[in-house]
């Protein structure tokens, strides 16, 4: 999976137990944005004319196809129109698959597992703060000892398996932001477990992969607070 690295990525981490996000709420995020930063939100962050505006909105056009095409299950639909009897504007439910109706993204909501399911089974390109790039392990040459026949390998063997596969995902979905000195920006075991369940992984199996990335400091860490 690609990933885009920014250097000016900000502390979401008061969006970590929020379980459903509207359009433009999830389109911020994943463009490495707090929607807290911007109060008009997508409209915001396009006027100051924001860095990674375009790949925002780009985000919000893909989510909103996706659930039109019925990839992607919205848990309310809506759109937001003119109330001329209150004088107001107002959310109201439309159906997907209506493309005469404007969906609204402010007002359209779906569930982080959704979310990460799509970004998963999408292939979607994630903004990644700078601090979560991994440098690649240098390969070590083959030579050749002087007086000895012995040759060191490189340690460039390529393997894969479904486990391999799934503790890859599981570092870019939720240990990418990990700072180690803030504990509680570990995710939590029955977050980790409960995704890979999602996805149809064995309990044991989720269990497994959950204990290989978990550092031992935090394995006897107790529930995460606040």
């Amino acid at each position: 999976m690609e990933h885009i690295y920014c250097d000016d990525y900000p502390n979401v981490m008061h969006w970590k137990a929020v379980q459903e996000f509207t359009i433009e709420q999830a389109s911020l995020l994943l463009a490495g944005l707090d929607p807290f930063d911007f109060k008009d939100g997508l409209d915001s962050v396009k006027q100051i004319n924001h860095s990674r505006w375009k790949l925002a909105h780009g985000y919000a056009l893909s989510l909103e196809t996706s659930i039109r095409r019925g990839i992607l299950t919205p848990i309310i639909c809506a759109k937001y129109v003119y109330n001329e009897f209150l004088d107001e504007m107002n959310a109201t439910k439309i159906d997907p698959n209506d493309r005469t109706e404007t969906m609204s993204y402010r007002h359209t909501i779906i569930t982080r597992s959704s979310l990460n399911q799509w970004v998963t089974n999408e292939n979607v390109i994630l903004v990644l703060p700078y601090r979560a790039k991994k440098n690649p392990p240098p390969i070590i040459q083959e030579f050749s000892i002087e007086d000895n026949n012995i040759k060191k390998l490189p340690n460039n063997t390529q393997h894969s398996s479904e486990g391999l596969e799934l503790t890859q995902e599981i570092i870019e979905q939720f240990w990418s932001t990990y700072d180690v000195e803030n504990k509680q920006t570990a995710p939590t075991k029955k977050e980790v477990i409960d995704y890979l369940i999602g996805k149809g992984v064995s309990k044991n199996l989720a269990e497994a992969v959950d204990i290989v990335l978990r550092p031992f400091e935090l394995r006897k860490v107790g529930r995460r607070k606040g």
